[in-house]
């Protein structure tokens, strides 16, 4: 079975490697590190650089140029204008799901867990409701590996053309529109800002369907949807690969030595496996202690707060509305860099 149907045996695997110089699932030699203490310990090492890919990507640079960059991204993505987007959020997560009321079967990536985030995103950002189609194609075509480079040439086309020809207005593009390398950063946070919480809507949801019992404690007691968002991006975060180092002089983790130059890939799904840290790490179980699928340090996700109240939103709207929902067909996983499923058909009500 591939890694993008089942990743659990590869994050087995590596962790009882440790740190080793591998094939990666995407082809590529990597050094994969998967331990939850030695991920965090790379995470945190100054000798493993984020600059893999050159442009100046928030996500793929160093401080200082990462501290300058971060801050006004930061801002615009404050803690108290995410919570004040909780009535759009609650009005669009509603909106979407009247149309499930009359429906006998539907598909929950396409009718649900991409356009909330999308619409939520867009809106946030400035991105005009007629591209949206258009940007959801290029997205998806950035995360497939056959795809990602030509994908993200024309999607830096869109955002060039977009801060030239767009209005100011009351929205996160006018607001960051002076900052350095704005074009490589709006793909991020346009990609980012919903890719990953289309998947985490899909795979929480997917794991309530299969295990009555949270269901049941959700359905009874909404108040543990916080901890339960927690346990989704735990046991099947969007980021299961994990995300790209490369060593900018010799680095030991784990008491292996990992040369310089070396490309390194930090798994943040095997790390959110570990048994070393979890207890039946693959069972869906409340009340863990905190992961790292959102990263750990300095890259530590600037739309962690959103996401986190787009998916309690949504699967609290959705076990309120349907309870009873049920799956209707075996769900396909993806081949993308972003874990997550092709089609999730349910029915809304037995």
């Amino acid at each position: 079975m591939s890694f993008f149907a089942d990743p659990t045996p590869y994050f087995d695997n590596w962790r009882e490697r440790g740190p080793s110089l591998i094939e990666g699932p995407d082809g590529q030699e990597t050094w994969m590190i998967a331990r939850y203490d030695e991920v965090v310990q790379a995470l945190d090492h100054p000798g493993l650089s984020s600059a893999v890919i050159p442009g100046g990507m928030l996500n793929h640079t160093d401080p200082p140029e990462h501290t300058q960059l971060r801050k006004p991204v930061a801002r615009a993505f404050s803690t108290r204008r995410m919570e004040a987007l909780r009535p759009r959020i609650e009005q669009i997560t509603n909106d979407l799901l009247d149309a499930w009321e009359t429906a006998d079967e539907v598909d929950v990536i396409q009718t649900f867990a991409y356009p909330l985030p999308i619409t939520v995103i867009c809106e946030l950002l400035g991105v005009p409701e007629r591209d949206r189609e258009m940007v959801r194609t290029l997205t998806s075509e950035l995360l497939a590996p056959a795809t990602m480079v030509d994908a993200y040439g024309r999607f830096a086309g869109y955002v060039q053309q977009l801060l030239e020809t767009k209005e100011p207005g009351d929205d996160v593009i006018t607001e960051l529109r002076d900052e350095p390398n704005l074009v490589q950063n709006l793909v991020l946070l346009i990609t980012a800002g919903h890719e990953t919480t289309v998947q985490l809507i899909g795979n929480g949801l997917l794991a309530i369907l299969r295990d009555p019992a949270v269901r049941q404690k959700l359905v009874d007691d909404p108040i543990l949807l916080p901890d339960a968002v927690e346990e989704f991006l735990r046991l099947d975060g969007p980021l299961a690969l994990g995300v790209g180092r490369v060593a900018t002089s010799d680095v030991i983790i784990g008491g292996v030595e990992i040369p310089r130059s070396s490309q390194v890939t930090v798994s943040l799904g095997a790390a959110n496996r570990d048994p070393s840290r979890y207890s039946d790490p693959d069972v869906l179980q409340l009340g863990r202690d905190p992961h790292v699928a959102f990263g750990h340090g300095i890259h530590y996700c600037v739309g962690a707060r959103l996401a986190r109240i787009e998916a309690e939103i949504a699967f609290g709207t959705l076990l309120r509305r349907f309870p009873e929902l049920v799956l209707a067909a075996e769900p396909e996983w993806r081949e993308s860099f972003i874990r997550g499923l092709a089609s999730f058909r349910v029915r809304p009500k037995p």
